[in-house]
């Protein structure tokens, strides 16, 4: 599955009512869900570092991540900021600052500097905001929403209904994929050692200067430093994964604007989101 990614500007807008670990009612479902990630990471993690997340005080159940995921509204999101004259200078004078360091980008994957950096200028305003939500809570929360029983109880007197046959099959794609990028993400904490609750990105779980999922991650991360760790809030690791993604997915500088827009819309699945990029593009190379 395709990562999309949000804009953070409106994350913190959005203030999620908390239900913790250590909530009595929650616990049979907590259970289930430790029991299974168990299972699907043995041999992968050790049992004892699944069984401390999962007993960790700062684990906690955000059952407004998968009612704002179902209700989501790409179309009303205000690309047209990032035109505005301000941010086209701070990113001017950011690629300037970086000149020898995006060519070297652009000439290793072949995408221009101006498409990388007008990507992060959208992403998170040239590494400004990255989002507040701990990326753990994010996907425990829409695996943990998967439980009918349990999410049915926080939607009552709400637009949602799980009875509706189009937001039953995406409440129940979202909560899948939730529960793999919960996967991954135990998993990569544990091999780099990091602090597991001290990562945080978006109301959706993209973390990093590039705003990555997980899986993406996985795949699209690159140690362009040499110092044998994929850092995301670096930036030059966050610039060469920007442009290794677009590579990965089929860019190329010869094309036209239209083929470059479809692989860009990998990036995220949002044609004003590419429409955007593009013409941040156009305006720094003009």
């Amino acid at each position: 599955m395709r990562i999309i990614v949000f804009f953070i500007f409106l994350i913190f807008l959005i203030k999620p009512f908390k239900i913790y670990a250590n909530e009595p009612f929650l616990a049979p479902y907590i259970e289930n869900l430790k029991i299974k990630v168990k299972e699907d990471l043995k041999n992968k993690v050790p049992e004892d570092y699944i069984e401390n997340i999962f007993s960790s005080p700062q684990l906690t159940y955000l059952p407004n991540i998968m009612i704002k995921s179902l209700t989501w509204k790409e179309e009303k999101l205000p690309y047209y900021q990032f035109l505005e004259k301000e941010r086209i200078e701070r990113a001017k004078a950011f690629l300037e600052e970086n000149k020898n360091l995006l060519e070297d980008i652009e000439f290793v994957f072949g995408v221009e500097k101006e498409i990388i950096v007008a990507i992060f200028l959208v992403e998170t305003d040239l590494g400004r905001k990255t989002g507040n939500f701990p990326v753990i809570n994010v996907f425990y929360s829409l695996a943990l929403s998967g439980e009918k029983e349990l999410f049915e109880k926080f939607i009552n007197n709400s637009e949602i209904s799980l009875d509706d046959g189009n937001t039953k099959k995406r409440w129940e794609k979202r909560s899948n994929w939730g529960y793999k990028e919960l996967l991954y993400f135990i998993e990569i904490a544990y091999l780099n050692n990091w602090d597991l609750f001290s990562i945080k990105g978006s109301i959706f779980g993209a973390f990093g200067f590039p705003q990555f999922v997980p899986k993406s991650y996985l795949i699209y991360g690159y140690d362009w430093d040499k110092d044998e760790k994929i850092d995301l809030y670096s930036i030059p690791d966050s610039l060469a994964s920007i442009a290794n993604y677009l590579k990965k997915e089929g860019y190329k500088k010869e094309e036209s604007l239209e083929y470059k827009k479809r692989i860009i819309m990998k990036y995220n699945i949002s044609e004003p989101y590419a429409n955007t990029v593009l013409a941040i593009a156009e305006n720094l190379k003009n």
